[in-house]
């Protein structure tokens, strides 16, 4: 058997490897100690992720393969850099990190061992793998004139965009679907168009996410040896965050796994707020005879109580945080909902120290985006800041401008890391080196692999001193008033790269150089993020939607209320029906839509370890309600 097993003196070793931890309690004890596959549900702010990496700690120390390894699976790169951080701090867990063993993303893993090999194999070149940029490169290609009646078939679609923006290969046949909306019918020449459009994309090497599984699949079915290889490599599988995966994704995973390797999956059922409900019948997520971790350690007895009394599995929310503060209902009127934003970070200031605000960040959140609906304001993020759609549209044009990648250091650096700083600044050059026509990136398929092609193109030398000055400087070039000067010392380094033909008038003039958003700028935090000075102090906090959010712990959050739309119902007003104890169905007994909705809810509820503030028309909510919630500890203060 290729697997390790931990046994209970191998926990005395957890006081030396992970000090700021604790697990002693029965639960996690028990995850830390399961040998077979088994699955394990855990409330928000359990330190789930922390629990994994611990064992993973433990494990490392006993890990005897040179050529076996651990694969452990998460769906954001915030856990996954939580886990690589707490491995990386021994020696032992450093070794995790590198060959046998692979700690990424689901989508990563499947693009390096599967989706990848498969489109080299078929000469396919890769530009970008992003759904935003696909759906941008899709609008503008609809445009063309081949395309004209296409346009007028999704004008008269209530989801026309969404269908042409969404499109993705499915299966090892490459079918193409709308991931929003349905396609016509395949004898329709509007069919054929949207193939065709999807296949141009193709050709440019612009993909979706989901189409790396279907390449995939298509590995799978052309090479099945391949599972044998996979899962004999990885004995021991883990896999974070299971609940967000989808059935596609699972269905891949247990090909490979499932019966085979030792597979422990982690997650929270409750916390699925992904909107591709297709097949979610057939998820498994978490299988019988799974394990529990009920406490959150992230807050006190007031949140958990209201975390839990909206949570659809029934499953108990116990907080073991401080939980200094009540909770705090904000009632504002509808012409007052552009004010919420700013009363609230009045609210955090009052309430909280500047070492509690600094400790973690403060959000507020909304479920939507933007969107329509015949009620009164409050619908969406747009309704109580609204230069956030603004902000958003700027973040969308980055990926395809050299500004918006080399100018935003602090961003990619608050948000990301050194490594994503280098890859956006990699990128850029190479979108430069493309519209100059340079021989040296023919058939590059990915930025990381520029050095490589100046390396045989002659030199590497001039291109890696500029990637690290523009790594470092950059954001300082990108300002208005520097850039024909940033334009110049990029001209300079790359001309030895540069067809000789091509003057600096011709270069300064490549589209790669244009503006981007209002009056060229590229910072899109401005329009994300609220500033408020009150009592002698100064907040600054972002603002986002729940999903974005997700899996992130702040010291305090904002819940905005918003309009489900076919659900019919505000999801704050719904969700407080619940949490008083007045509501007059079982949530299991809602619909679909409404259960979306508090699924939502409860995982913006869980955020803050501090401080939970939800906001609401007060028009959506009685008197008698807000006397029941007075009751039950909560303070309601009108905006």
């Amino acid at each position: 058997m290729s697997a390790v097993s931990l046994g209970p003196a191998d926990l005395a070793n957890l006081a030396t490897l992970a000090k700021d931890l604790n697990f002693d309690d029965a639960e996690r004890r028990s995850a830390l100690l399961e040998n077979g596959s088994r699955d394990f549900n855990a409330v928000p702010g359990s330190g789930k992720t922390s629990l994994l990496a611990a064992k993973l700690l433990l494990l490392a120390r006993k890990w005897p393969h040179a050529r076996r390894g651990i694969c452990v699976l998460s769906h954001t790169n915030v856990a996954r850099d939580e886990i690589a951080q707490r491995l990386a701090g021994t020696a032992e867990g450093a070794q995790l990190l590198s060959y046998p063993h692979f700690v990424g993303t689901i989508h990563a893993f499947v693009n390096q061992f599967f989706a990848m090999p498969m489109l080299r194999s078929l000469g396919q070149n890769v530009d970008v793998i992003d759904d935003v940029v696909f759906a941008d490169r899709a609008k503008s290609l609809l445009q063309l004139g081949v395309f004209t009646g296409l346009r007028v078939y999704l004008e008269n679609q209530n989801n026309g965009d969404s269908i042409a923006t969404s499109l993705f290969y499915r299966t090892a046949d490459l079918q193409v679907q709308a991931e929003s909306g349905r396609l016509p019918g395949a004898h329709t020449a509007s069919y054929r168009s949207l193939v065709r459009l999807k296949e141009m994309l193709t050709d440019r090497g612009v993909f979706r996410h989901r189409d790396m599984f279907a390449y995939a699949d298509r590995a799978l079915r052309t090479y099945p040896r391949l599972v044998d290889v996979v899962y004999r490599r990885f004995p021991m599988v883990f896999i974070d965050e299971m609940q967000d995966t989808s059935w596609d994704q699972e269905s891949f995973l247990n090909r490979l796994f499932d019966g085979k390797s030792v597979m422990q999956r982690f997650g929270d059922v409750d916390q699925k707020i992904l909107s591709d409900e297709e097949n979610a019948e057939l998820l498994t997520f978490p299988r019988d005879g799974y394990g529990c971790i009920s406490t959150s350690k992230r807050f006190g007895p007031a949140i958990a109580n209201a975390v839990g009394s909206v949570r659809l599995s029934g499953n108990e929310v116990v907080g073991e945080g401080a939980g200094t503060h009540a909770p705090i209902l904000l009632l504002y009127s509808t012409e007052d909902v552009a004010k919420v934003v700013s009363h609230y970070g009045r609210l955090v200031i009052d309430r909280l120290t500047e070492e509690e605000t600094s400790a973690r960040e403060v959000k507020a959140m909304c479920t939507r985006k933007s969107g329509e609906g015949k009620v009164a304001p409050g619908r969406h993020l747009g309704d109580y800041w609204p230069a956030y759609s603004d902000g958003q549209r700027i973040a969308s044009m980055r990926s395809v401008n050299f500004w918006g990648l080399v100018g935003d250091a602090k961003r990619t650096l608050a948000d990301a890391s050194l490594s994503a700083r280098v890859s956006d600044v990699r990128r850029a050059l190479l979108l430069v080196l493309r519209a100059a026509g340079a021989p040296m990136v023919d058939g590059i398929r990915d930025a990381r692999a520029l050095p490589r092609a100046a390396r045989s193109f002659g030199e590497s030398g001039p291109i890696d001193v500029l990637t690290r000055h523009l790594v470092i400087s950059g954001e300082q070039f990108c300002i208005q008033g520097q850039r024909d000067s940033a334009i110049q010392i990029v001209y300079g380094a790359l001309k030895s790269y540069l067809p000789d033909e091509l003057e600096f008038h011709e270069f300064s003039a490549l589209s790669v150089f244009n503006e981007t958003g209002p009056q060229g700028t590229t910072n899109s935090t401005a329009s994300t993020k609220c500033q408020v000075s009150h009592a002698g102090r100064s907040l600054e906090f972002g603002l986002g939607t729940t999903a974005g959010m997700k899996g992130e712990t702040h010291s305090a959050s904002l819940i905005l209320e918003s309009y489900g739309g076919s659900s019919r119902k505000f999801d704050v007003a719904l969700g407080l029906e619940y949490i008083a104890g007045i509501a007059s169905k079982n949530l299991d007994k809602l619909p679909k839509t409404q259960q979306a909705q508090l699924r939502n809810l409860y995982v913006a509820m869980s955020r803050p370890t501090a401080l939970l503030c939800l906001a609401a028309n007060e028009e959506r909510v009685p008197s008698s309600l807000r006397t029941v919630l007075s009751s039950k500890g909560w303070h309601i203060e009108v905006v």
